[in-house]
């Protein structure tokens, strides 16, 4: 695989993990809030730095690729996004994210999020990103809503969440409806300037 890409958005940038991101990702972790709605389980600082080395060595495998999501100002990691499977063989990818809880409520993770979906899509060549929610984090799915992906259907009993079987809701956009809903998005910004200068 090439090198993983650094994107530079608005006020933040999606980077490759670092070694010393461990800190920051176990500090946010350990935040019962952030953490509630999610299939994470209780984590050590050994635990976070051993997920830290998979993702790394998966996406030199080519099977994931996960960013940090980093304020531009320090480049102090706040939270993470990106695929936490990729098949390159079917074209398709599941997408995750998460965010220190001081941060919720200012768009972040939606910003990085679209830039994913554009790097899945554009560069990866993606058919297909879905993303598994567990019911009742609807913060998750606002976050998705926003980034025109549809709701598929509920997984009951999906996956075991600190000791308790969880239902998860699917969502999933394809490539054609990406590429849709840009479109869309151009012709909205393209009316409102018509409309201001009349």
């Amino acid at each position: 695989m090439d090198e993983q890409p650094t994107i530079e958005l608005v006020g933040i940038r999606l980077r490759p993990l670092r070694g010393e991101d461990a800190v920051a990702w176990h500090a946010y972790l350990s935040d019962p809030q952030v953490t509630e709605l999610t299939s994470y389980p209780p984590m050590s600082h050994a635990d976070v730095e051993s997920m830290l080395a998979c993702v790394t060595q998966a996406y030199s495998a080519g099977t994931s690729c996960k960013w940090a999501v980093a304020l531009q100002d320090d480049d102090q990691m706040v939270g993470t996004c990106g695929f936490n499977e990729w098949s390159q063989a079917h074209g398709w990818a599941e997408l995750a994210y998460e965010l220190a809880r001081p941060y919720w409520g200012r768009s972040i993770i939606s910003e990085a999020v679209a830039a994913c979906l554009a790097w899945g899509f554009d560069t990866a060549l993606l058919n297909r990103v879905h993303a598994f929610v567990m019911v009742g984090n609807v913060r998750s799915e606002r976050v998705l809503e926003r980034a025109h992906f549809t709701r598929e259907g509920c997984l009951r009993s999906y996956r075991m969440c600190r000791g308790q079987p969880r239902d998860f809701s699917v969502f999933s956009i394809l490539r054609c409806e990406w590429e849709a809903a840009g479109r869309e998005g151009a012709e909205d910004i393209d009316n409102r300037s018509v409309r201001r200068h009349r």
